[in-house]
């Protein structure tokens, strides 16, 4: 888990990884530190997902800088090393994702996965997961991080993670429509967008 800051950072990692040969893949954990909920089921384990991440998938946290400028407690802590939140610079970066990459505005949390193979970001395969939307259970978030670390450990590419995480525990969707009730699995499709772009919300 890396926490990334300003929207800049994204834009530089991304780049300094981009190969001609391999996509450049990578997740966005977008959380923000002021919902409640957030905090108790999401960030108080954020080093627990920073250790079982390892070195298979990069996965980013927007709006969490090194430098405490505001003198305040809003912070989350990895390998006992303090980032601080700064609502502004998160703000920012969500807007910046949603003009640039094209994924709506998210007012909870969600965790993103993208696949980017040059171009423009709008062209980015992406899932994106819905963590505390309604009728979603954020209590289940730390079993999908624990589910999706151990396929990336196999490879680490959208097709994978998508077809994995299907045969394990999604069902199809119908598109537009919120598919709710499925037994035994951590996910319900929202929509497919395009043959790009896959959403989904965790059960309850």
């Amino acid at each position: 888990m890396w926490p990334l800051g300003q929207y800049d950072r994204l834009v530089h990692e991304i780049k300094r990884r981009e190969d001609n040969s391999i996509p450049v893949t990578f997740g966005l954990l977008v959380a923000d530190f002021n919902q409640q909920r957030c905090r108790d089921y999401i960030l108080n384990y954020i080093d627990r997902f920073d250790y079982k991440s390892d070195r298979y998938i990069n996965f980013y946290l927007p709006g969490y800088l090194e430098e405490d400028f505001h003198g305040n407690n809003e912070k989350i802590t990895i390998k006992k090393k303090n980032y601080y939140f700064g609502r502004e610079v998160y703000l920012k970066f969500l807007n910046k994702l949603e003009d640039d990459f094209m994924i709506d505005y998210p007012y909870n949390p969600v965790l993103i996965l993208l696949e980017y193979d040059r171009g423009h970001f709008s062209k980015t395969k992406r899932i994106i997961i819905e963590l505390d939307s309604d009728g979603s259970d954020i209590k289940k978030a730390g079993e999908l991080f624990e589910k999706i670390f151990e396929i990336a450990k196999k490879s680490v590419s959208i097709q994978n993670f998508s077809k994995s995480l299907q045969k394990n525990s999604l069902k199809q969707g119908i598109l537009d429509r919120i598919i709710e009730g499925i037994d035994n699995s951590y996910l319900t499709a929202i929509y497919t967008q395009t043959k790009e772009v896959r959403k989904y919300k965790l059960n309850k």
